[in-house]
């Protein structure tokens, strides 16, 4: 490989969906002809390519499989996201996923993110896409307000959510495998309730009112 090829920038599409993959690389191709468009469909293969080639961007789906042939799960894009971000090249991102509320779990890292960042709903005009990527490869950083102007919460919180309503464990449980005390359980609740605002209602379950304004916030999935 020679150190012209070395130098060329390039960029890495990764979502599951061809259509999405034949409309999105051909724009890249128009507006950055000397730049090379890698491509995967998977998590395992850009975990893969992005190592070898390290990517000076790259242009995400956050609900992608872990192979070929496996379902496509928020989680996994979540897992590469966070991948990416924590490795040494710390390219630039763009999440372009039709639900980018779940971002709101990593606003304090991208906050402080070494690279440009930007998100976006995938079914905008790839005119927008295109503004979005010149934002991120000048190394800024946006959200979209849906992201933006929701409220930080805290990561124990979080961690209590995920205990409670993805793997349906009693408050006694949480607090056994979070090494914290039932008052502190019950507290983070309180807390939870509060930044959510929602109200003690006598005819609704409070739990079930959670999990809903939870679920629909993106802070689970």
């Amino acid at each position: 490989m020679n150190q012209e090829r070395n130098n060329q920038q390039r960029f890495l599409v990764v979502d599951d969906h061809a259509a999405i993959l034949e409309g999105t690389v051909p724009a890249l191709h128009k507006k950055y002809p000397e730049t090379q468009v890698l491509t995967a469909q998977n998590q395992y293969d850009a975990k893969q390519i992005a190592e070898l080639y390290r990517p000076d961007l790259v242009i995400l789906d956050l609900s992608i499989p872990e192979k070929f042939g496996f379902p496509a799960t928020l989680e996994k894009g979540l897992e590469l996201l966070q991948t990416l971000m924590n490795s040494s090249f710390a390219p630039n991102i763009l999440v372009l996923s039709t639900n980018v509320k779940p971002l709101i779990r990593l606003k304090p890292k991208i906050s402080v993110y070494e690279g440009g960042f930007a998100a976006m709903d995938k079914s905008l005009p790839i005119a927008n896409m295109l503004d979005l990527i010149s934002v991120v490869l000048r190394g800024s950083i946006y959200l979209p307000e849906s992201v933006k102007s929701r409220p930080e919460f805290n990561a124990k919180w979080l961690e209590m959510l995920e205990l409670k309503f993805k793997e349906g464990l009693t408050d006694k449980a949480i607090a056994k495998k979070m090494k914290i005390s039932d008052r502190t359980v019950r507290n983070y609740w309180i807390r939870v309730q509060d930044t959510l605002n929602i109200a003690d209602e006598p005819d609704k379950d409070l739990r079930v009112q959670i999990e809903i304004v939870a679920r629909k916030m993106g802070l689970i999935e």
